[in-house]
């Protein structure tokens, strides 16, 4: 069982920019999720086209049960850090 945290950005998103220091913290606070960092610029494995993303900052959580099913998925776009504590928060409830 595991939750990953797929964080969208662009190097050229004042916004993400912003909340970087934030963001920061939650990896830190988070530390038992697996953080992915995704550039939107260079995205070879092309996550954001994998999970929806169309806008950064995006947050997309996925926890997966042993077998690997994905057993949650949520995301949150935008600047409101309360909601991505809630959404990591759910999805290591839900392991």
């Amino acid at each position: 069982m595991s939750v990953i945290a797929y964080h969208f950005w662009s190097p050229t998103c004042q916004p993400c920019k912003v909340i970087k220091p934030a963001i920061e913290d939650l990896k830190e606070e988070f530390s038992q999720v697996q953080w992915k960092s995704v550039n939107t610029h260079d995205d070879p494995d092309e996550y954001a086209s994998m999970f929806g993303v169309s806008v950064v900052p995006t947050i997309v959580v996925v926890a997966t049960n042993s077998s690997g099913e994905i057993i949650y998925q949520e995301k949150h776009s935008g600047t409101t850090i309360a909601t991505y504590y809630r959404i990591l928060r759910s999805g290591l409830k839900s392991i």
